[in-house]
């Protein structure tokens, strides 16, 4: 037995407060509307207050050599087995009131796709420490075997890159640091015009039900008149004006949010194993096997690509996500903001081996461009049939949609690229901004092969790779020879990784 124990007691004030905040609604409307909301209130603040007493006596963890084994409930019992080989990560995340308390909640991720297997919360700070340092000790002897290949300890100098090497379990190589700048440059980026639009919709609809909307309507009505007196340029001026306002919220909200979450983020390796902290707030800490990543992307909006600057993100088989989707609290990055050449660089951190590959990039089908060119042309028609009895000649502006589609088709192309190696599968794709990912191809799950109608007609395929967990990688617009090719190549080395392993 390597480890055993129980929740710190310090847990019961958590769920105390939490219960106490939770039943807060139904305390204050019984004190000022109905009493008998206060029975309400006493009796869910007993109920929960009750299962986090009986949860805290019963949950017992044993770790052995082999499992982890968590053992809890009174009335229904309940004992969890995860074989140590199948933990994919480890997370550990502390609040505040935590850290006064000295506590730390542990999370445990398998391969099962749904993401926390395991939660223990929470630990004391010392058992939570000691619980990372077994685990990670007590990993397969294959899991730590692999090469290691570090960008240099200097976080100044990424573009040197270390020979691969089996590194010392407790030798810790420092991979990055995000600076305040590069954090800066991250929330000035990261706008979601459609958040606040949905955000703004769903505030409109809920002033509407409290029948602030009506109280408001007079003034809406003055402020309505008064922008109609306004000579046509004042009020472009004033729209531009709002504009600008919401704009500027949104960057200063965005900005001040990612400096928070990503606080003092840093990468290390130790042996094997990339280590991440970040957090002002709530401080994260998460533990990622190298042999555990199942793909890497880099990824870049259109105004980060602009900036040449790019997010680093990586995969395991505890959770599934598409390109450009961001998991709860960050746990996907491994860097949140850096210059896209030093990103590039890293990769050999996080896919050991990378740096031997030679990559060919392979473009995509100029079919591609007819393709979205037809698009654009039914398009235009379906747009100038539906609106020429309201606009008439008007109507056939709806043309343009033609050399819009168009262009869009060219970019595409031009950024669409695909490279198989000896061990990892290479791809790019994006309009105007740019996504990169690479797989090693002995993590590859399931590789499909889809075509639609309009695909039938040019002979065009999407390529779709997935891997443990789920999270596909997709490359568009092949054409269906190279596709089924590659599909069949794909598997094979997959097959072949696969049964290496056994």
């Amino acid at each position: 037995m390597l480890a055993k124990g129980h929740l710190h007691p310090a847990v019961l004030l958590l769920r105390l407060i939490t219960a106490l905040r939770q039943n807060a609604f139904p305390l204050i409307i019984g004190i000022t509307v109905e009493e008998w909301f206060l029975v309400i209130a006493a009796v869910l603040f007993v109920m929960q207050l009750g299962y986090s007493v009986a949860r805290y006596l019963t949950l017992e963890y044993t770790l052995t050599d082999e499992e982890l084994r968590i053992r809890e409930g009174l009335l229904h019992r309940q004992d969890r087995r995860i074989p140590l080989d199948r933990i994919q990560d480890l997370g550990f995340e502390s609040t505040i009131l935590r850290r006064a308390l000295g506590l730390a909640v542990v999370m445990v991720e398998t391969a099962s796709g749904r993401g926390v297997e395991a939660r223990l919360d929470a630990l004391s700070r010392v058992d939570a420490e000691h619980l990372r340092e077994v685990l990670l000790a007590a990993r397969p002897a294959s899991a730590s075997t692999a090469s290691t290949s570090a960008a240099s300890a200097s976080t100044g100098d990424v573009s040197t890159i270390l020979s691969p090497q089996t590194q010392e379990p407790d030798v810790e190589w420092m991979i990055h640091q995000s600076s305040t700048s590069e954090l800066l440059i991250r929330g000035a980026t990261d706008m979601r015009l459609g958040a606040f639009a949905v955000t703004g919709y769903a505030a409109f609809e809920l002033a509407d039900q409290l029948g602030v909307v009506t109280q408001i309507t007079p003034i809406a009505t003055s402020f309505r008149s008064w922008i109609e007196s306004l000579p046509p340029l004042v009020v472009l001026g004033v729209l531009a004006g709002l504009l600008f306002a919401v704009m500027a919220f949104g960057v200063i909200t965005s900005t001040l949010g990612n400096l928070v979450q990503f606080h003092a983020f840093n990468l290390r390796l130790r042996g094997d194993v990339l280590q991440r902290r970040f957090g002002l707030l709530t401080t994260r800490q998460k533990t990622l096997p190298r042999a555990r990543v199942q793909r890497v992307t880099i990824e870049q909006s259109w105004l980060r690509r602009l900036l040449g600057y790019a997010v680093v993100k990586a995969d395991s088989a505890g959770g599934s996500r598409g390109d450009g989707q961001d998991t709860a609290g960050g746990w996907d990055v491994v860097i949140p903001m850096t210059r896209t050449h030093e990103a590039h660089a890293l990769l050999p951190a996080m896919l050991p081996g990378v740096e031997r590959e030679a990559f060919a990039w392979q473009p995509g089908s100029p079919k591609l461009i007819a393709r979205t060119a037809i698009q654009g042309v039914l398009l235009a028609i379906l747009a100038t049939a539906a609106s020429w009895w309201q606009l008439g000649p008007a109507a056939l502006w709806s043309a343009l949609l033609i050399p819009l589609w168009t262009v869009l088709g060219v970019l595409t192309w031009r950024n669409l690229g695909w490279s198989r190696g000896e061990a990892f599968f290479a791809l790019q794709h994006g309009i105007i901004g740019k996504n990169f990912a690479c797989v090693p191809t002995a993590k590859v799950q399931a590789v499909v092969v889809r075509q639609g109608v309009v695909g039938q007609l040019f002979g065009l395929a999407d390529l779709t790779v997935y891997v443990a967990g789920g999270s596909p990688t997709r490359i568009p617009d092949l054409t269906i020879h190279d596709a089924r090719t590659l599909q069949h190549e794909l598997t094979v080395r997959a097959a072949a990784a696969a049964a290496a392993d056994w």
